[in-house]
């Protein structure tokens, strides 16, 4: 098999692994070339958001009789592998590839009120982890868990101080010491701000994160230890 032949069958499998349908070793091989490749890695930080979406959509859908259809994530699988060969050589094409992600976004999350989820069970709570933060700034207040996912680490920031309109960029720290993009956010001044960042570094790998400012600043910060392996 050639290489490009690989790549084409591993960018064809982004899509479920962000929305965590791959089987531990398929997992693993995907995660392996996102690492090595940066317009894989790209992707997945582009995707991300798409399956967020999807997991908030599904969680806040009513319970109702109909059932969706078999097929359903098999489609929601394939509409976002599409979405992730679309070519971007220019400008044009990076916009119109962010729209097809936009419009998947909007299907998906259509389906799921559309067709709805039988939820006689109770459905597990997300479970939060609390991490020290450490703040830069003597007007800012800070606080944040973390939620691990199979596609990587949740950081949920509430923070208050943080200049106005300015713009925040956000990253987790690998246990190598490499930085992985969470995505960016503006500061809201004396308003209390709630921020979900997401980012494809796994819980066992992610031993903290930092926010910076325009100019690369570190203004927050937190560190803390992989999990204990049981």
């Amino acid at each position: 098999m050639s290489d490009d032949t690989k790549h084409h069958e591993l960018r064809m499998a982004l899509g479920a692994y962000v929305l965590g349908h791959l089987d531990e070793p398929e997992r693993k091989h995907v995660e392996a070339h996102v690492a090595s490749c940066a317009r894989c890695r790209r992707e997945v930080d582009e995707l991300l958001p798409v399956a967020n979406q999807l997991a908030l959509a599904v969680s806040s859908t009513p319970a109702r009789v109909d059932d969706p259809p078999a097929d359903l994530i098999g489609r929601i699988e394939s509409e976002i592998a599409l979405a992730a060969r679309r070519d971007r050589r220019d400008v044009r094409r990076r916009f119109l590839g962010a729209a097809a992600v936009g419009a998947v976004a909007a299907s998906v999350i259509a389906a799921a009120l559309v067709f709805g989820l039988d939820r006689t069970e109770p459905q597990p709570t997300v479970p939060l982890e609390a991490v020290s933060v450490d703040v830069r700034e003597p007007d800012v207040t800070a606080t944040a868990d973390l939620v691990a996912h199979t596609w990587g680490v949740e950081v949920k920031l509430r923070a208050t101080g943080l200049d106005e309109g300015a713009r925040f960029r956000v990253a987790v720290i690998g246990r190598d010491g490499s930085r992985h993009s969470a995505g960016e956010f503006v500061g809201t001044g004396d308003n209390e701000m709630n921020c979900n960042l997401n980012s494809a570094v796994l819980r066992n790998d992610a031993v903290g994160f930092v926010v910076e400012d325009r100019a690369g600043s570190m203004v927050v910060s937190s560190d803390f230890d992989p999990p204990v392996s049981s």
